[in-house]
């Protein structure tokens, strides 16, 4: 078997560094923009602000930003200061947008902590300015009668993990707390293709997002054998980020954003159901996500601060990325951080 570090090191530095490519580069083939215009009512003329996440043309944004999409918070906000936005989704999720970002094809991306940070260890000078989603849950799904029962039972098994994506991380937290040896663990490295390679066999355990943990186990065809929701600390980050030079130059930018998941969060209190109906994927459907984000009914997760919980998993990812070799040195969390944006709502 080869070196677990070894394809991970290659991976990681190859999806930063493949070369200048647009958007489309491992995303879906179509960009979105929720204004069709590009003035405002006054007859202003709109700059536009090129936002990315992981997604499909079908599930674009993430949490209250998609909330935010579809009660035009975002496009208000926007427009207010004198923007548009033009949105691509990411099917190949982190690695991709991080292509997108040292090309500059991107100025905003929400998407999660360990393919930000590789990304700005490697030299991309980008900036987290908002949390989308501060408990981004994953687990581990396998098929019904496998004999998988426990996570170290994944040793001698052929495991989906996307490498440069939060699972990766999610991934780490078991070896370390269920004493897996990585080396005995086959890795495939699927992300837009996992539910395929899962369903037909391809591999015995799969890695995933939690709501998509639930709709397998529903549909009959897995079953859990851990996740993050029974142990928060391994949840994951939807970050909200952005190039440092587009910050600079456009400060309005973020904190319209922001302003806009504010916004959305507190619609959300009040109306949690218009938010399940938001963020719920057409072909997992609603019930799904009702179930997957059942664990907090206050929507905590859903605030866009960067408090220290945050920051405690910020720094748990980048000394994953250095102790396993993925970078040369240490991350700087505190460079990576620009709270100056939130500081302006308040």
């Amino acid at each position: 078997m080869k070196s677990y570090r070894k394809i991970v090191s290659l991976l990681l530095t190859g999806a930063l560094f493949v070369g200048a490519v647009g958007c489309g580069t491992g995303a879906s083939a179509n960009t979105n923009s929720s204004a069709k215009t590009d003035s405002s009512s006054d007859g202003k003329e709109l700059k536009t602000v090129r936002i990315g996440s992981p997604g499909n043309d079908d599930y674009p944004l993430l949490e209250s930003l998609k909330l935010a999409l579809d009660k035009g918070y975002l496009e208000e906000e926007l427009n207010a200061v004198g923007y548009t936005f033009e949105y691509t989704p990411f099917q190949e999720a982190g690695p991709a947008i991080n292509e997108a970002y040292a090309s500059k094809a991107l100025d905003v991306a929400i998407y999660g902590e360990l393919p930000a940070l590789t990304a700005f260890s490697n030299g991309v000078d980008t900036r987290v300015f908002g949390i989308a989603d501060n408990q981004m849950n994953a687990g581990v799904i396998v098929a019904p009668n496998s004999g998988i029962n426990t996570p170290k039972d994944l040793e001698g098994k052929k495991v989906i993990v996307g490498i440069g994506t939060n699972y990766h991380e999610y991934w780490q937290h078991l070896i370390e707390d269920e004493g897996i040896d990585p080396n005995k663990v086959e890795i495939v490295n699927v992300v837009s293709d996992a539910a395929s390679v899962f369903t037909t066999g391809e591999a015995d355990a799969w890695i995933t997002l939690y709501y998509n943990d639930i709709y397998y186990q529903n549909q009959g065809v897995a079953v859990d054998i851990a996740n993050s929701v029974d142990n928060p600390d391994h949840a994951g980050l939807w970050l909200a980020t952005g190039r440092q030079e587009y910050l600079a130059e456009n400060p309005d930018v973020p904190v319209a954003i922001l302003k806009a998941m504010k916004r959305s969060q507190e619609y959300t209190v009040e109306h949690p159901d218009e938010f399940f109906e938001a963020i719920a994927s057409p072909t997992l459907g609603l019930d799904v996500f009702k179930e997957a984000y059942s664990f907090d009914d206050t929507f905590s997760f859903l605030n866009y601060d960067i408090d220290s919980k945050v920051i405690e998993k910020l720094e748990y990812t980048a000394g994953f990325l250095k102790s396993n070799g993925f970078v040369s040195g240490d991350i700087d969390i505190n460079a990576f951080i620009d709270r100056s944006y939130i500081e302006k709502l308040n």
